[in-house]
C-alpha cells in the first residue's frame, strides 16, 4: 500500500515544496518555482490518504497564499503600522504565481483522477468479496 499521510501532513509537505520553490526562485517565481510547486503538489496528492485526496488536490492555491502571506509579513516584520506596503509586497506574487497555481492544481487532479481510477487493491478487494466486480 504504500506510505499514507494524514491530509495535514500532505498540505505540510506542500507548503514545504512551495518555500523552497520560493527560496530558489527568489522574488521572480519563474520555472524553477513553478517546478517545485507542480512536484510537491503532485508528491501530496499521491501520499495523502484516499479520504483527504479531494482536500489535498485543490489545495495549492490556498497553500500558495498562506505561505505568500507569511514571507511578506516576515520581510515587513519591523513595519506592522503600514497595511498598504504589505499588500504591495504581497500582491505581485499572486500575480507571478497564478501561472504556476494553475499548472499545479492541474497536475494535482491528474493524480487523484489516477488514483480514483486506479481504485488500488484494497478498494477492489471488497467489492470482490461482495460479488460486484
Amino acid at each position: 500500500m504504500g506510505v499514507q499521510l494524514p491530509s495535514l501532513a500532505a498540505l505540510a509537505v506542500l507548503a514545504v515544496f512551495i518555500q523552497a520553490g520560493i527560496w530558489v526562485d527568489g522574488d521572480n517565481l519563474s520555472w524553477p518555482f513553478g517546478v517545485w510547486m507542480i512536484v510537491g503538489a503532485v508528491l501530496a496528492s499521491a501520499l495523502v490518504r484516499r479520504i483527504g485526496l479531494w482536500t489535498v488536490a485543490p489545495a495549492p492555491p490556498v497553500v500558495f497564499v498562506i505561505v505568500a502571506v507569511g514571507n511578506a509579513a516576515w520581510r515587513r516584520l519591523a513595519f506592522w503600522g503600514n497595511s498598504e506596503e504589505f499588500v504591495a509586497d504581497a500582491v505581485p506574487w499572486f500575480v507571478n504565481g497564478f501561472p504556476w497555481l494553475a499548472a499545479s492544481v492541474g497536475a494535482a487532479l491528474v493524480v487523484a483522477v489516477v488514483r480514483v481510477w486506479s481504485g488500488g487493491t484494497r478498494g477492489n478487494a471488497g467489492l470482490r468479496r461482495l460479488g460486484r466486480q
